[in-house]
């Protein structure tokens, strides 16, 4: 294969895979809407420096992906195609640079192989579904080291290779804060210290690189930490201590998240490089022993070792900390697909007796999970098709989904009926696909079998993305946003009960300011007590008067806190406008013709109690003192 072939189906693979699927399906609540709300919101106020969501100062994350979507958002529209392009687009640039990388160190097949297994292993693309930054400073923790091995190694000059990397560390900075200094910066130290590089620092410009590095990084710094409060009760404090420090202490406050057990975390790596993590062992038979002889190392034993310590270093560092989700080791994973490539590389080019027999189980694997889709169609079979597959899971307690993956807990046979027709496409595909490439590795096409596998994973993924279409009812209110957007008219206020999180997206869909009744907590607690944070928090005594009024307003619920809200709605002055998933929202004047008041959904049980509870007697109840706001943060 030449270099021009290769580079061309990485790049039709990937463009098809992640720009392919960036408009479809809506964009989630949570972080991924309340991400690109705070993009939308940078554009509209023209402030670049301080992030906000619902007119709240956002101080979580640093600006760099924020800035993309942003430019994104200028050129296209605040549209779910514009948020997901710059990501998309990021993946596309990271497959690129792993098989350069690969290339460069361990020749052509190598990296081409390496590309596959960067664009076609399920964790990149299930964790490019939403707004987050980790595929950006993927991107340019490869990038950096690219350019630092080259300068090392004198294959190019000094200042480029070195000053590039300072550049991309400080733009890693602004992506993943931190994060974005400590793993280059360390994984570059234990790598000289390694291969006995350490004498050897003279040789690296480290005030001229810290300038470059400085130079990019500081300024957003600075006009964030002097943004208000002061140094140590504002934007510095929140977001380097109680943002990065005691996150991974496990001291931040709110204690928002959970941190996936360690055994399950590693294991979870296994699927997301599902088939190629087959090939691993034979990729780290070719990483030298640095104790015999670490300097004299040539340019491939280098870059071998390289790879090995960016791994290491990030798995370790996450195996330690106290705040662990399932995408935390993305950062990791380009070394990891370099380590693989080669290990593929080299089994093909020894013709080894096990590849075919790896290959074999490999379709093994395909058919057995061929046969439980096939299981959930039958099981399913007897039970009708809905248009809200919410209605055919299960649900858990609120605290359940501070793990990533929570959500698929949530399913359950039954709701197989709604996914007919992406199980039995995504069963077609594994089995073709899977087979496929057995046969033709049997016949000793090697190369026809791995691109096989990895268009038969593209396949997979579109159908993966088909069937998360269907899940909109449960991961996104964005057809209720276009249902109240459809009746709302000048002056009409939408509000939500309960945290911001729970329905971001009609926020953004709909761009109108959402007001938020007990929901102060969380998220957008800290920046609600910012002097120039608008009004938009109500609890129970300040609620009323705005329901009470003579505008409309439309309360969204969630299902999670419908108990909460029957208990305090004046139950004949309720109207039910609209119903979709796990959500509901009411009105305060009807809007169309026949809506029923709350008073005549209500059972016998509890027709006869139409008064509120007061807030202390609710939340002796209902023990909701995590919702309290934080007297710290007022402080």
């Amino acid at each position: 294969m030449s270099r021009r072939i290769s580079i061309f189906i990485l790049l039709v693979l990937s463009l098809g895979i992640y720009v392919g699927t960036a408009g479809w399906p809506p964009l989630l609540d949570s972080s991924d809407a309340g991400h690109a709300e705070a993009a939308r919101e940078m554009l509209q106020t023209h402030n670049w420096v301080i992030l906000h969501i619902d007119g709240i100062r956002y101080l979580e994350k640093p600006p760099m992906q924020f800035w993309m979507v942003a430019a994104s958002y200028a050129v296209f529209g605040a549209t779910t195609f514009a948020t997901r392009l710059p990501l998309a687009l990021a993946v596309v640039a990271l497959v690129l640079m792993v098989y350069f990388f690969a290339r460069r160190w361990f020749g052509e097949r190598a990296g081409f192989y390496s590309g596959l297994v960067m664009c076609a292993s399920p964790g990149v693309f299930l964790f490019t579904r939403i707004m987050i930054p980790e595929a950006i400073y993927a991107l340019f923790f490869t990038a950096t080291f690219y350019l630092f091995l080259r300068a090392w190694q004198g294959t190019i000059s000094p200042k480029k290779g070195y000053w590039g990397a300072a550049a991309l560390i400080a733009l890693a900075v602004l992506t993943r804060s931190l994060i974005g200094f400590v793993f280059p910066v360390g994984i570059i130290f234990c790598f000289l210290l390694a291969t006995g590089g350490l004498k050897k620092w003279r040789r690296l410009p480290l005030i001229s690189s810290a300038i470059v590095f400085l130079v990019i990084a500081l300024p957003w710094h600075i006009a964030a930490i002097f943004s208000g409060r002061g140094i140590f009760g504002g934007f510095f404090w929140f977001y380097f201590i109680n943002e990065q420090i005691f996150r991974a202490l496990g001291w931040r406050y709110p204690t928002d998240y959970e941190a996936v057990p360690l055994w399950l975390w590693l294991a979870e790596n296994i699927v997301w490089f599902f088939p190629w993590i087959a090939f691993l062992p034979s990729g780290i038979r070719e990483i030298p022993r640095i104790s015999r002889g670490r300097e004299q190392l040539d340019e491939r034993g280098q870059a071998l070792v390289l790879l090995t310590v960016w791994a290491l270093f990030i798995f370790l560092f996450f195996s330690w900390t106290k705040s662990r989700m399932e995408y935390y080791s993305f950062s990791a994973w380009p070394a990891i697909a370099i380590l693989l490539g080669i290990g593929l590389e080299r089994a093909g080019a020894r013709a080894s007796r096990w590849l075919p027999r790896m290959q074999g189980a490999l379709a093994s694997v395909g058919a057995v999970i061929a046969a439980i889709l096939a299981a959930m169609l039958w099981v399913s079979r007897g039970i009708a098709s809905t248009s809200d597959i919410s209605s055919l899971m299960q649900s858990h307690p609120t605290n359940f989904y501070r793990v990533a993956m929570s959500d698929f807990m949530d399913l359950t046979s039954q709701s197989f009926a709604d996914l007919r027709h992406q199980a039995f496409t995504a069963l077609v595909i594994l089995l073709v696909g899977f087979i496929g490439a057995w046969i033709l590795r049997r016949g000793k096409h090697g190369l026809a079998a791995n691109i096989t596998m990895a268009c038969t994973l593209g396949a997979f993924f579109l159908c993966a993305n088909w069937a998360l279409g269907v899940f909109t009812p449960r991961l996104s209110s964005e057809p209720l946003a276009k249902q109240i957007l459809e009746y709302c008219r000048p002056g009409d206020k939408i509000a939500l009960y309960g945290e911001y999180d729970a329905a971001t997206t009609v926020g953004f869909y709909t761009r109108k300011q959402i007001l938020i009744f007990n929901g102060r907590y969380n998220g957008l607690e800290f920046g609600s007590y910012y002097p120039d944070a608008p009004h938009i928090f109500f609890n129970d005594h300040t609620f009323w008067p705005l329901w009470n009024g003579p505008e409309r307003v439309f309360l969204i619920v969630p299902a999670s806190e419908m108990d909460a809200v029957r208990v305090r709605m004046p139950a004949a002055k309720t109207f039910v406008f609209a119903q979709y998933g796990d959500k509901t929202v009411y009105v305060n004047h009807q809007v169309l013709p026949g809506e029923p008041t709350l008073a005549e959904l209500r059972t016998s049980a509890d027709a006869s109690s139409t008064e509120f509870v007061s807030p202390v007697e609710y939340r002796s109840a209902r023990g909701t003192s995590k919702r309290a706001p934080s007297e710290k943060w007022k402080q």
